[in-house]
């Protein structure tokens, strides 16, 4: 096929640097434009063409060399917190009208439609929402590509848990619900040419339509002069607030290990940082010693550079948790669940150190805040690692030849 143009249509939601699902978008974006000019279209609260000029917007820093970029509104996608009735009537939605929100929305198939030309040989989506929602389908002259990143079944039932907890209507929405998201994302995803996963344990069987795993890399790394982590005596937590699987693993690290880490490490710091409202945690945990609320940054690197390592005890959710190869690239340790370390390979989930007790993580940590060569080793063991599998350049590169191999 000659491909004169690419689309790439994502949610604003995965529209920022700071965020890993926004990383990865850029990662799409970059590996489209070896192949031919991209335009792009987010799909969001408000609507209209976005000058492609540099610093007129987010967006538009963002996508580089864009060959054009819209926003279109959806109901689907919008920015911020909700509150009150809204955010009671969003999940109820969420929960029991599951079919709308992947039916195609006219407003969106109207936009696409408008936009899409027989030159679009290409056209990738970020997540299997905005993809179902746009009733695109591929053809013949036309590709269409999918990165599913986190699976919305897992998402949905990660959710339902938290919110409904154990009890009849957690099971009733287990057992019915979920699957039926299931399904609808195998019939509708069956209209593909090829769909990505961040691991090989979410691939969903769609016969027909081939999978390949993109993993998660990270988007920055340490510079030359990054200082020695054994100066620090911080410990780091980098995620979104909004992220239902971060809260949840930030409150069990302060409620069950951080009162006994800080306990043998009186000098030890505890970090939160990460978009959204971290700050909120801290009526919750009044009486904690050293614990800094950060929340949202500029940039990371710094707060990377003045840690001694990280922490990721989070213990649901789909996909591979980038913070956790992004930690390696910064050139700080990664202690972590079992569950977050997850999607990386066997050699990259033998050497994190990870437990799922407290006690365990407790030690963990309390090992490398205290013996310096031990921290080393392990840090150094990582990097390398990561340096050898996880590289931005890679990922780019398996996008193009996977589109590429899917063009013939």
């Amino acid at each position: 096929m000659n491909i004169q143009r690419c689309l790439l249509v994502l949610p604003d939601g995965a529209v920022n640097r700071r965020m890993g699902s926004g990383q990865r978008s850029a990662l799409v974006f970059e590996a489209l434009k070896r192949i031919a000019p991209t335009d792009v279209v987010v799909l969001g609260k408000t609507e209209g063409e976005v000058p492609v000029a540099p610093d007129q917007a987010l967006e538009t820093a963002f996508f580089p060399g864009a060959a054009s970029l819209r926003r279109v509104r959806s109901s689907h996608f919008r920015m911020g917190r909700r509150h009150g009735v809204d955010w009671v009537v969003h999940n109820l939605n969420r929960f029991l009208r599951v079919d709308r929100l992947y039916a195609a929305e006219p407003q969106v198939c109207a936009a696409l439609a408008g936009i899409l030309t027989p030159e679009h040989g290409v056209v990738a989506f970020r997540y299997s929402q905005p993809y179902c929602l746009s009733d695109v389908v591929a053809g013949p002259g036309r590709r269409v590509f999918v990165d599913i990143d986190d699976r919305d079944d897992q998402k949905f039932e990660t959710a339902a848990r938290a919110t409904l907890g154990t009890g009849l209507m957690g099971r009733v929405f287990s057992r019915f619900v979920v699957p039926r998201i299931r399904q609808i994302l195998t019939d509708k995803l069956g209209r593909a040419s090829l769909l990505w996963y961040a691991t090989g344990e979410d691939i969903l069987p769609i016969p027909d339509v081939p999978a390949r795993v993109l993993r998660n890399v990270p988007f920055g790394e340490a510079g030359e002069d990054t200082p020695d982590p054994a100066g620090s005596r911080d410990i780091l937590f980098v995620g979104t607030y909004s992220h239902r699987p971060n809260q949840d693993g930030v409150r069990w690290f302060l409620r069950h290990c951080w009162p006994e880490i800080q306990r043998r490490n009186p000098d030890a710091r505890f970090r939160l940082v990460g978009m959204g409202d971290w700050k909120a945690l801290a009526a919750e945990f009044p009486d904690l010693p050293n614990v800094d609320y950060v929340g949202t940054v500029d940039e990371l690197a710094p707060e990377y550079a003045r840690a001694r390592f990280a922490i990721s005890p989070v213990f649901d959710g789909g996909g591979s948790k980038i913070k956790v190869i992004e930690t390696c690239a910064y050139r700080r340790l990664p202690v972590v669940s079992v569950h977050s370390a997850r999607g990386f390979g066997d050699a990259l989930f033998e050497a994190l150190p990870k437990a799922d007790d407290p006690a365990g993580f407790i030690d963990l940590c309390d090992l490398y805040l205290r013996d310096d060569a031990a921290l080393h080793a392990a840090t150094d063991r990582l990097r390398a690692l990561q340096q050898a599998q996880f590289s931005r350049r890679s990922a780019e590169q398996q996008i193009e030849d996977d589109i590429r191999s899917a063009l013939g």
